[in-house]
C-alpha cells in the first residue's frame, strides 16, 4: 500500500471512528454521503453557446449531440479507445434551469482574467509545447499532483467525478475519487486560519454554519499550479463555499472564487451534487508515474535525434 493510500484510510478512519460519538447536532444537516457533480456541463460556458440557461428543447438538442461521445480533449493519443469517459450526457438542472455552465457572474461565463493573468496563460501553455527538459514545467496532469476535483472549488471533470462527505461535530472530511484528495473542513467554533507563512495545497478551511447552510472559507493557499481552478493560484487567493442539503438525493453548491492577482473581479458558480451509489474507487495516479517518464525520455531521444 502506497503513501496516499494509507493516508487516506487513516484519516477516513478516524473520521468514521468518532463520528459515532461526535455526530453533527441534530439541528445541523447532515452531509455525510456519497455525492457526484458529474455533468455535461462544465465551469466555464462552451463558445457555441451563449446564454446561462436553455429551454428544455435547446437543451435536449444539444445533450443528443453528446450522447455517448468522449468530450474534446488536447491530446488524443490512445484517449479515443482506451479511456473511459464518464462526464454524463445531461446538462445540470439548477432550480429547473438547464445551465450551460457553473459560473453565473460574470454573465458571459468565462473566468475573468486580467490582463496580466491572460499573458500568463499564453506563456505557460506555449512553455508545455518545447521540448521535455524540465518535468516542473508539465501540467499537474502530466505530473499527478492534486486536482481541480478537490478543489476548492469542487469541479467536475471527465471521469471520477464521485465525493465521499464524512461530517462530525467539528470536521467534514470530503474525499475527492480523482487523485483521491483529501479535505479536512474545522467546523469547531472559534477556529483560525494559520499564519500567512503557513500555506497547503489545498489551502486552510474552515467552516461554520447559517441556519441549515455550511459556509466554508478557505485560505492560505501555495502559490503553485495545483489548486486553482485555472491551474495558477496566488497565495492571496480566497475561495467562499456554500453547502445546503435541500434533500435526501441533493446538495446545492455555490461558490464565490477572490483572487486579485488572476481575476478583475470576484466570480461565482452554482454547481449541484447528486447522491451515488458508488462505490469510490482508488485513482491509482502517483508523482513521477510512468507516463511522465516515458514523455521525458521520448525529449532525450528527440535530442540525440537533432541535428
Amino acid at each position: 500500500m502506497d503513501f496516499r493510500r494509507a493516508l487516506v484510510g487513516a484519516i477516513l478512519g478516524l473520521a468514521m471512528a468518532g463520528s459515532a460519538a461526535r455526530a453533527a447536532p441534530p439541528h445541523q444537516p447532515d452531509l455525510s454521503g456519497l455525492w457526484s457533480n458529474g455533468s455535461l456541463t462544465k465551469l466555464e460556458r462552451p463558445k457555441d453557446l451563449k446564454a446561462l440557461v436553455l429551454t428544455e428543447a435547446e437543451a435536449a438538442a444539444y445533450e443528443a449531440q453528446w450522447r455517448n461521445k468522449p468530450p474534446p480533449i488536447e491530446d488524443d493519443v490512445g484517449g479515443a479507445d482506451s479511456e473511459w469517459w464518464e462526464s454524463d450526457d445531461d446538462l445540470a438542472r439548477i432550480r429547473g434551469q438547464a445551465r450551460t455552465s457553473w459560473i453565473v457572474a460574470p454573465a458571459d461565463g468565462k473566468l475573468p482574467f486580467t490582463a496580466a493573468a491572460t499573458a500568463q496563460n499564453a506563456a505557460r501553455t506555449a512553455q508545455r509545447k518545447l521540448p521535455l527538459d524540465n518535468p516542473e514545467v508539465r501540467g499537474r496532469g502530466d505530473r499527478c499532483l492534486p486536482g481541480a476535483a478537490a478543489g476548492p472549488p469542487m469541479l467536475n471533470g471527465v471521469y471520477n467525478n464521485n465525493y465521499l462527505f464524512l461530517q462530525t461535530r467539528d470536521t467534514l472530511v470530503i474525499l475527492a475519487e480523482y487523485f483521491s484528495d483529501v479535505r479536512i473542513i474545522r467546523l469547531e467554533p472559534g477556529a483560525r486560519h494559520p499564519p500567512a507563512n503557513v500555506r497547503r495545497w489545498l489551502g486552510d478551511s474552515i467552516g461554520h454554519w447559517e441556519g441549515a447552510t455550511l459556509v466554508i472559507e478557505t485560505t492560505n493557499f501555495t502559490a503553485l499550479e495545483v489548486d486553482a481552478p485555472d491551474g495558477n493560484p496566488s497565495a492571496d487567493m480566497v475561495v467562499t463555499e456554500r453547502l445546503t442539503r435541500l434533500a435526501p438525493d441533493r446538495l446545492d453548491y455555490a461558490f464565490t472564487v477572490r483572487n486579485p492577482a488572476r481575476y478583475v473581479m470576484p466570480w461565482k458558480a452554482e454547481m449541484v451534487l447528486r447522491t451515488t451509489p458508488g462505490p469510490i474507487y482508488e485513482y491509482a495516479c502517483h508523482e513521477g508515474n510512468y507516463s511522465l517518464r516515458s514523455m521525458l525520455a521520448a525529449g532525450r531521444q528527440a535530442d540525440q535525434a537533432a541535428p
